[in-house]
């Protein structure tokens, strides 16, 4: 009987960088007193990764810690505190909302219910959209797909 593998959680990789950007890297180390150039990179990382995440990308990082921990507020934590697309963060005893740079917004509530909206620059939020969104008949197919079409 075959057991069950956990998947790994880091994997070596190495890459070579130019000269001048290792310099960067390392007057960010040094700036932020990262002990390692390691977990240096691994900030930048993690940094320029956010920078590209959609409301969507997030409430999916919420689903996903939701299922390991039912805790709101650790979700909270985990997930939404640090993040630095997130600039708005209500928690209350039955959900999170959450706003985002861009003017979207989220909200968890503790029975694993989430929605999606937006949220004003006076912090006002308006979520009724269901997530995840349910795809409907009338939403065009991926363009790659038109594209392997042999005729």
């Amino acid at each position: 009987m075959a057991e069950d593998q956990e998947k790994p959680t880091t994997e070596r990789r190495i890459h070579v960088l130019p000269v001048e950007l290792l310099d960067r890297i390392r007057a960010y180390q040094a700036d932020n007193n990262i002990p390692s150039e390691v977990e240096a990179v691994r900030r930048l990382l993690s940094e320029a990764l956010q920078a590209r995440d959609s409301i969507d990308d997030i409430m999916k990082q919420v689903a996903a810690q939701f299922k390991i921990d039912r805790d709101l507020r650790n979700i909270a934590k985990e997930v939404l505190t640090g993040h630095t697309r997130v600039n708005r963060l209500e928690i209350e005893d039955n959900c999170v909302r959450f706003g985002m740079r861009t003017g979207d917004a989220g909200s968890i509530s503790k029975d694993g219910t989430m929605q999606v909206g937006t949220v004003d620059d006076e912090g006002y939020f308006r979520l009724g959209e269901n997530w995840p969104r349910a795809r409907s008949w009338t939403d065009s197919p991926a363009p790659e797909l038109d594209e392997e079409i042999p005729f």
